[in-house]
């Protein structure tokens, strides 16, 4: 009888360490485990990241946007930035080579 107790306790410590042995793997690599966990914490970064450079973009936009409302010397530099265009009174002289 002793054998017997002997070999059914290895039998339950080996199922207790299959069972363990699963538990754990699932808890990294399983749905909602901690690969997925660390992936959705680096993709939230990225996401927060963007967030943030869009917020600087759109703050920077409503301030131009309140230049061009009100400002005319930015929206003479605009128009001969962007336009190409001229004041009243200048001359525009193209030199070809």
């Amino acid at each position: 009888m002793m054998m017997d107790e002997v070999r059914g306790k290895r039998f339950f410590l080996l199922a207790i360490g299959v069972v363990l042995t699963i538990i754990i793997v699932f808890t990294i690599v399983g749905d909602k485990g901690l690969v997925d966990v660390i992936r959705l914490k680096n993709e939230k970064e990225r996401i927060v990241l963007k967030k943030n450079a869009l917020e600087e973009e759109n703050r920077e936009l409503l301030h131009r946007i309140e230049l061009l409302k009100k400002d005319t010397r930015y929206i003479e530099e605009v128009a001969r930035r962007e336009l190409g265009m001229i004041g009243k009174n200048e001359v525009l002289y193209i030199i070809e080579e």
